[in-house]
């Protein structure tokens, strides 16, 4: 995603004629006031992330991030965080959400793709029957199950085996589902993963394979980092260059 630069215009700083000890203090003042808006904006997305999305993760609500400006850099840049210790980075499943358009695919798709259960055109969507955690996903813990049931995880070791299988069907008060897939509409039941219900023939719907899976644009953070610079940048520029002046030892 791209990022964002904060910075200023020194040559034209408040429409007005700057003297010479401003113009030394500048450089500073211009850094300082972008580092403010900057951190402004990380805030704003901060308190705007759980009004435009359902349940955001915390990952999702800190998800804005900046570089500081320097007094050789007088600018501060504004970006979505690109790593992060467990899953997709926000910078990734983010783009579709900010811009429009289809989303990426998720690593477990990759993975049921790789199993040859998802086709290349397909995703993977949440089911009626799934019981979603607090941010509005499939829990990972039941993800993994799945994986491992059909066979699609990363390391083989990690896959259940025949004896697994036997081992878990046989254990009393077992609450652990029991998944399965279809690559073919069968009667009402579209394709996509299923868990059964209980000893009996009842299923319900984890994931429904489509072929389609887009988002609207939700949220221009390209537009509120600018109002928010527009709004800001002079109010902030004004203070530090005041607070520069009052701190500046005169010139020879």
């Amino acid at each position: 995603m791209a990022q964002i630069r904060i910075a200023v215009d020194p040559g034209d700083v408040l429409g007005r004629q700057l003297t010479d000890l401003e113009q030394s203090q500048l450089p500073f003042a211009v850094s300082q006031a972008a580092n403010r808006v900057a951190y402004e904006v990380r805030e704003r997305w901060k308190q705007q992330a759980p009004r435009v999305f359902d349940r955001p993760t915390p990952l999702t609500v800190n998800a804005a991030m900046y570089r500081k400006a320097t007094k050789a850099q007088p600018y501060a840049e504004i970006f979505i965080r690109d790593e992060a210790f467990k899953g997709t980075p926000p910078a990734k499943y983010l783009l579709a959400e900010v811009e429009g358009g289809q989303r990426r695919r998720k690593g477990f798709e990759r993975l049921l793709q790789s199993r040859g259960i998802l086709s290349p055109t397909q995703f993977a969507v949440m089911g009626r029957g799934a019981q979603a955690n607090q941010f509005g996903n499939v829990p990972a813990g039941q993800i993994t199950k799945i994986l491992s049931q059909l066979g699609a995880q990363r390391d083989r070791y990690l896959n259940q085996t025949a004896v697994s299988k036997k081992r878990r069907r046989g254990k009393k008060n077992n609450r652990d589902g029991e998944y399965f897939v279809l690559t073919k509409r069968r009667g009402v039941l579209r394709p996509g993963v299923y868990e059964r219900i209980g000893r009996g023939s009842g299923v319900r719907s984890i994931f429904i394979f489509t072929t389609t899976a887009g988002y609207r644009p939700r949220y221009d953070i390209f537009g509120m980092a600018e109002d928010t610079w527009k709004k800001l940048m002079p109010f902030y520029l004004k203070r530090e260059l005041e607070k520069a002046m009052q701190n500046a030892r005169p010139l020879p």
